[in-house]
């Protein structure tokens, strides 16, 4: 049975060539591409593909918000990430999200078809050397965070919320409307009861769980730029 396939990525060069590649192969029939994720999500409501392979950061929607809206509303397409170096709060999300498959951009492109093979046979392609540890340190961060965050007064929390958003202390103290003396007792507080030492280690905590997810910059460049090395073949 041939299985239906979408693709999206907003690298034009990289989208041009996977659609190719994958139309090769007799198992698979391109139904739709997409170069940004609200275009994508629009077309697995449309065309229904049995798996949709998507970038992991595109504008719009990233394919991880396009993976989590197709488990809100309910459809069947399975979701493939593609992805130079997904964060360990990322690649948690994705599983959490029941994308059935991961597949790094500097992989052959034999890897990704199967990859799908595998996907549109009902099946799962989640290396353990990439989701394993991610699962196990991420859980473990988000229950401490979970855990500790609980101790925050309203105040605190307001406080941490703002700090994740990377503001310096200055202009927190400004947009709540207190001194950075009184600022600084928060944030030792906050410290204290968090059981971390410095603002990193706050934002290493916290990230992903308050505040805006977008400290994924830096990865989504990266996504976006790298694209052809996934259209090389393995060495013989």
């Amino acid at each position: 049975m041939v299985a239906t396939i979408l693709v999206a990525d907003d690298h034009p060069l990289l989208l041009h060539g996977l659609t190719s590649l994958i139309a090769r192969d007799p198992g698979f029939r391109i139904v739709g591409s997409a170069q940004n994720g609200t275009a994508a999500m629009a077309m697995i409501r449309q065309e229904k593909p049995d798996v949709a392979v998507l970038d992991l950061s595109m504008p719009g929607m990233s394919g991880l918000e396009v993976a989590a809206e197709i488990g809100r509303q309910g459809l069947a397409t399975l979701c493939v990430l593609l992805t130079v170096g997904a964060s360990q709060a990322q690649l948690y999300d994705a599983v959490a999200a029941g994308v059935a498959g991961i597949v790094l951009k500097e992989a052959a492109i034999d890897a990704l078809l199967r990859c799908l093979h595998r996907v549109a046979a009902g099946g799962r392609w989640l290396p353990a050397e990439l989701v394993g540890e991610a699962m196990q340190s991420e859980a473990a961060r988000r229950t401490k965070w979970h855990d500790l965050s609980s101790r925050l007064t309203s105040r605190e929390l307001e406080i941490a919320r703002l700090v994740v958003t990377d503001r310096p202390n200055g202009q927190i103290a400004f947009d709540i409307g207190i001194s950075k003396g009184t600022l600084k007792i928060h944030m030792n507080n906050i410290y204290r009861k968090l059981q971390v030492s410095s603002r990193a280690q706050l934002l290493q905590l916290a990230a992903g769980q308050i505040g805006p997810e977008a400290r994924s910059g830096r990865t989504a460049k990266a996504d976006s730029a790298a694209g052809p090395r996934l259209l090389s073949r393995p060495a013989k």
